[in-house]
């Protein structure tokens, strides 16, 4: 078990979904969790800069920073409208970076740290309709790694979890407005090597991974959490 008795993290998107479940088991685990959350009280939104500035001035210390808030619109790239993709980029990575942006030097002050952003495994491959989407993932991806090798020295480990279709989060909410949600599921866990779709307890169990001291030597890694998806299809 992962012991962070002591320790404070900071979720984005803490309010729902893969977010809400993170920070239930960041608590269990002994952490201090504070909920970063544009339906949150306060309220804050990881697009405006001068709220992510408050949130992490408002800190003694950081230890963990877990980067979950993120939206999805699914369209066709011809389809997609300057909103869908301005939206998409900010929450997904304009988002990230402002966070790592005010977090990161907190995290240095007190002797490091580790960031986990949820990516998804449309950072490494690509599915029709989600253009916008795709490309924010795939661009978190390298500036996550971009933050890990200009923070090593400072003790800050930065890394990546990337789910394929989860159980709970984004992938739900799209497939609760389709006709037959139940059989886009199993149609999609059918694809899946393991058989199986994601659950919360699979990305919590990796996320407290890369949040505890036994990944102490791990930084810019991208950890493919897909029931071997990826790998049958790269």
């Amino acid at each position: 078990m992962t012991d962070l008795a002591g320790k404070v993290a900071v979720v984005t998107g803490g309010s729902s979904g893969l977010g809400s479940a993170i920070c239930d088991a960041l608590t269990a685990a002994g952490a201090k969790v504070v909920v970063a959350d544009v339906k949150g009280t306060p309220a804050v939104d990881v697009t405006r800069d001068d709220q992510v500035r408050e949130l992490f001035a408002g800190l003694d210390r950081l230890d963990v920073l877990v980067l979950s808030a993120a939206v999805e619109v699914r369209k066709p790239l011809l389809e997609t409208t300057d909103e869908d993709w301005e939206r998409v980029l900010d929450v997904n990575l304009k988002g990230p970076f402002l966070c790592m942006r005010h977090a990161i030097p907190l995290m240095a002050r007190g002797g490091g740290g580790s960031v986990i952003a949820l990516g998804s495994i449309l950072g490494a491959i690509v599915s029709p309709d989600y253009s916008a989407y795709c490309a924010s993932k795939t661009a978190l991806v390298n500036l996550c790694k971009q933050a890990a090798i200009e923070h090593a020295p400072d003790g800050v480990r930065v890394n990546v979890v990337s789910p394929s279709a989860c159980e709970a989060g984004l992938f739900l909410e799209v497939v609760s407005m389709a006709p037959d949600p139940e059989a886009i599921k199993r149609m999609v866990a059918e694809r899946t090597p393991m058989g199986r779709l994601g659950t919360a307890e699979d990305v919590c169990a990796t996320v407290l991974y890369l949040a505890g001291d036994g990944s102490s030597y791990m930084s810019g890694a991208v950890l493919p959490l897909d029931g071997g998806l990826a790998a049958r299809r790269i």
